[in-house]
């Protein structure tokens, strides 16, 4: 298995490739450092995943949950041995493509800047909401997106 693959939670594939995350100890601590995110956040019914795989192992990944009449957006990242392909830019453009764009939802997002251009090329916009994340040195910023951008 390689490329990116779109899940949906309650799928086996989806349980396990989740399982291989967690199973890395020093891959969970750096997701926090790094995103201020956990597995966790990927574990809740409704969720969809998309996941950028290399030798059948997450490489980077971005989900997308419904809540309260909201996609959310989340659990943006890219694990930091694979930095540096494009990894995260194609998880991302799926989960564009085949989830955010085909949502009648309109769309949330907590985003530290990294991904942000990514975002708004795709009309995501800056809500004016931002804020100091639980890590020192991480800043974060609210994005929307309407479904009928």
């Amino acid at each position: 298995m390689g490329g990116v693959a779109t899940l949906e939670h309650g799928q086996q594939e989806y349980a396990w490739l989740l399982d291989a995350i967690r199973a890395d100890p020093w891959l969970v601590g750096r997701m926090w450092v790094d995103a201020e995110s956990t597995p966790d956040e990927l574990d809740q019914p409704g969720t969809v995943w998309c996941v950028a795989l290399v030798d059948d192992v997450p490489a980077a990944w971005c989900a997308a949950t419904p809540d309260a009449g909201v996609l959310r957006a989340h659990s943006n990242y890219e694990h930091p041995r694979h930095r540096g392909r494009g990894l995260y830019a194609a998880a991302y453009a799926q989960r564009h493509r085949d989830v955010i764009r085909a949502s009648a939802l309109p769309a949330a997002t907590h985003l530290f800047a990294q991904p942000i251009a990514l975002h708004e090329a795709d009309g995501w916009h800056c809500t004016g909401a931002e804020g100091a994340g639980e890590v020192d040195g991480n800043w974060w910023w609210e994005l929307r997106r309407d479904p009928t951008d």
